[in-house]
């Protein structure tokens, strides 16, 4: 699909819902938060049933259990060549130079991890410079040991053996597991990457991209040239940002409609109300934020709970689009142009059983990781 430039003299933007991107998500999911994932925990077996136990041990060794590195391998699927299937991809990273792919894995085109690491410290760790290496595990997110069991691993092999042992479980992993999910996955991801195209002729970027995150401000850091954006099924409902050069790529959750256009399923929109206002700590919350914008941390204070609780909630708010998750502060935001009517939602659905398509309920207005991802 080709690049369309948005008025306001804004970054190009590209919507494409290509093969590579959801093949590497779906191994980084493995490695997340799987509660909170929308796929569910039989969609998790099914997938480790299917590639059998050594794969699985393969791949958590390779990023020891870490889904970051997985997430970074988006940047190299950009720079693979059309059309970015998995084919195309494996040949890309073939012809990668080794290193390269190291840098990758650690974050290297990440502007987090670089405030956390100096580049070129990064590469003379990868090129096997010990004192460099030393650097980066007493600068490099010290507080995350499992990170810095990575940077371990990483050091402790040559890049050439790290491209080969990735490009290995990376064949493995297509032909257990990719090549029966690929025909399931994509047509959804085709129906949603259509419905954003339209939509984003009708939007400035800004607004565009809160629509199509569902409730997450993005704002292009300086001296972007394009913004990518590519719907993910399997890690709703996160949104992930990935940058690589002059370039930032943002995995958004697929709207709802695309999931169910082909069912009579209850609208997922319906769902997910269902769920967030169904839980009394949640009203609490939107009658709070109905006061002012707050941050995760002075919300968990005055439930006094802990931040990975109010993380879960503050997730399902923002996946059922009742609240935003602002840029640069990271403040949620009640959504009161967006605070939906549950009962003609609710309507609109049961009217399925006099003959009118369940999919026929009003289309959403939806407006990752250590790193980006919210």
């Amino acid at each position: 699909m080709a690049p369309a430039r948005l008025r306001g003299g804004s970054p190009t933007l590209t919507i494409e819902a290509a093969p590579a991107y959801e093949f590497v998500v779906a191994i980084a999911t493995l490695f997340e938060e799987r509660e909170t994932m929308e796929v569910g925990q039989d969609w998790f077996a099914e997938l480790e049933g299917r590639a059998g136990a050594d794969l699985i041990a393969r791949l958590t060794a390779l990023s020891q259990g870490e889904g970051d590195p997985w997430f970074h391998l988006i940047s190299l699927v950009y720079a693979s060549p059309a059309p970015r299937d998995v084919r195309s991809f494996l040949g890309h990273l073939r012809k990668t130079d080794a290193e390269e792919i190291a840098l990758t894995l650690l974050g290297y085109y990440e502007r987090g991890y670089r405030r956390a690491a100096e580049p070129e410290v990064m590469r003379r760790a990868i090129a096997g410079d010990r004192d460099a290496q030393r650097e980066l595990h007493r600068s490099y997110y010290p507080e995350w040991g499992e990170w810095h069991d990575f940077l371990h691993s990483m050091f402790e092999r040559e890049p050439a053996a790290t491209k080969a042992e990735l490009i290995a479980v990376l064949e493995e992993w297509e032909k257990a597991v990719w090549r029966e999910e690929e025909p399931k996955l994509m047509p959804i991801l085709e129906r949603d990457a259509e419905a954003k195209r339209a939509l984003a002729a009708e939007l400035p970027l800004e607004r565009f991209t809160e629509v199509a995150t569902n409730g997450v401000e993005y704002l292009p850091r300086p001296g972007v040239r394009e913004v990518v954006l590519t719907p993910t099924f399997v890690n709703r409902p996160w949104v992930s940002t990935t940058e690589y050069r002059d370039v930032d790529i943002l995995t958004y959750p697929v709207a709802d409609e695309s999931v169910t256009a082909e069912t009579d399923a209850p609208p997922l929109r319906l769902v997910r109300l269902s769920k967030a206002l169904g839980d009394e700590r949640r009203l609490r919350i939107l009658r709070i934020l109905g006061s002012g914008d707050k941050t995760l941390m002075e919300l968990a204070e005055l439930f006094e709970v802990p931040k990975t609780t109010m993380h879960h909630h503050m997730i399902a708010l923002r996946s059922a689009g009742l609240v935003t998750l602002t840029s640069g502060t990271k403040r949620y935001r009640l959504r009161r142009d967006a605070v939906p009517d549950v009962g003609e939602l609710l309507r609109v659905y049961l009217g399925a059983a006099d003959g009118l398509p369940a999919t026929q309920a009003p289309p959403v207005r939806s407006t990752r990781r250590k790193g980006p991802r919210a």
